[in-house]
């Protein structure tokens, strides 16, 4: 599985992890625990970690792209952690675009995107 998923109900955070390339599969096994989690607590703060990206396959597109247009007014706050050059500066050009806060992070300052995420910082 090239997708990790970690949550804190206590912080309302969740935690997605990217390694390699993203199926169909990793997606599915992701996105309704996603959901169900938005849906308990009504809105959410997220930290995506993209450690290596090798791509995603072409069916994720639309039913991502759905579900970020009915949840992103829930995720008020998304920390980007990632040492791969482009992510950073695509991930703040589409941050730009919407009301959550956005911040991006390079890997050894994971500790600094967490704390972030959660207010202790």
């Amino acid at each position: 599985m090239s997708i990790g998923y970690t949550e804190d109900p206590r912080s309302g955070t969740v935690e997605l992890t990217v390694n390699g390339r993203v199926t169909r599969d990793d997606y599915d096994s992701v996105v309704d625990r996603l959901q169900q989690f938005i849906d308990a607590h009504g809105t959410i703060r997220l930290v995506e970690v993209i450690e290596t990206f090798e791509g995603f396959d072409p069916s994720v597109l639309l039913p991502g792209l759905k579900f970020d247009m009915k949840n992103i007014r829930h995720i008020s706050h998304v920390a980007v952690v990632s040492d791969i050059g482009w992510i950073g500066p695509l991930s703040k050009a589409a941050g730009a675009l919407l009301t959550t806060r956005l911040r991006t992070f390079n890997l050894a300052e994971l500790p600094e995107a967490r704390a972030w995420i959660t207010g202790d910082s």
